[in-house]
């Protein structure tokens, strides 16, 4: 490390403008590494994401792939393999689904009546489209479930809730006392129609947001639950009615943060390959969490958030990635993003 600075130090006295560029670049990736490998250590933070663990039938472009699903799997696995010590606290009924080897990351199966099955169909042409069936059962979780489960020192916990009925307002609360809550909101105004699942009662979500610290959502859940067709407008809304922070995917259009520090568009960033965009929006959220401690600055947050989601479409199931990878690409894709 200390070489490089003598070497950039030395391009600058000569005056070439190509020694310096060289020096700087190595100068910069060296400090990233430095970087990554002081928070590998040990300055990592410590989360818990709660809700059902579900059965997921990826259908994409025709082609069907069954795994594990669910917020608590796509969120909390990109926790983990981001540097954050994670607790998954997980409902289902017994070993179903079967839970993947993820590094940093402990699975505590809850009881269920039984376990929440999805199957989730994209059209070739069109990878935002998504229609979706379930099989719900009983999946309730409450302060009585989680009493004894969470560890402590956590610095946030995320709620993923599938549907309408997993968790009561006053879950949220009682986590707030004990930590920050970040909210994963789809799952508050999904209901069934048979198999079919539909958005219904949006109200449901307010009672929860003066418990969240950020809550997270697409553009077309916002508008459903906010009743406004303006994006800003929407969450300004959730905000007066109590939530700290809105985070809003827009898939290939980007995402937009309505936050206390104020408004920021972030760019998209298209995948090289697009294997399967499930979990895409759980990844943007842990992504987004585990960058408070990375940046300083809001957008280069955002900016990270988007790169991860960018690398969990290009490959089917969770984000399984690392931290170093996401900054070198983010460097790749703009390299002032990295600060």
């Amino acid at each position: 490390m200390f070489d490089i600075f003598r070497r950039a130090g030395a391009a600058l006295l000569s005056r070439s403008k190509e020694g310096v560029r060289i020096e700087a670049t190595k100068l910069r990736n060296a400090a990233r590494r430095w970087y990554v490998e002081i928070h590998s250590i040990g300055w990592s933070l410590k989360a818990a994401v709660i809700g059902p663990l579900c059965r997921d039938t990826n259908i994409v472009a025709g082609k069907a792939h069954t795994r594990c699903g669910g917020v608590t799997y796509y969120t909390g696995a990109a926790l983990a393999r981001l540097g954050v010590e994670t607790t998954v606290l997980g409902a289902c009924l017994g070993g179903n689904p079967p839970w993947p080897d993820i590094q940093g990351a402990r699975l505590t199966r809850l009881p269920a009546a039984g376990t929440l099955e999805f199957v989730n169909e994209y059209p070739q042409a069109d990878l935002s489209a998504r229609t979706q069936r379930a099989t719900a059962h009983d999946n309730r979780i409450g302060p009585r479930e989680l009493e004894g489960q969470l560890p402590s020192g956590l610095d946030f916990v995320v709620l993923g809730p599938l549907f309408h009925d997993n968790f009561e307002p006053e879950t949220a609360a009682w986590l707030a006392r004990k930590c920050k809550v970040a909210l994963a909101a789809q799952g508050l105004i999904r209901h069934l129609e048979g198999e079919k699942v539909v958005w219904r009662n949006p109200e449901r979500v307010y009672g929860f947001l003066p418990h969240c610290e950020w809550v997270a959502l697409d553009e077309a859940e916002l508008a459903f639950i906010s009743g406004e067709a303006d994006l800003e407008s929407g969450a300004r809304r959730l905000i007066a009615a109590g939530a700290g922070n809105v985070l809003v995917t827009r898939a290939e259009r980007g995402s937009t943060l309505v936050l206390r520090e104020g408004i920021f568009h972030i760019p998209a960033f298209p995948p090289a390959l697009s294997a399967d965009p499930t979990g895409a929006g759980d990844t943007y959220l842990a992504a987004f969490l585990r960058a408070a401690e990375l940046f300083g600055s809001p957008q280069r947050r955002g900016e990270f958030a988007a790169l991860a989601a960018t690398l969990c479409i290009e490959r089917e199931g969770a984000f399984d990635s690392s931290l170093e990878t996401v900054l070198r690409r983010l460097e790749d894709a703009n390299p002032t993003s990295v600060k």
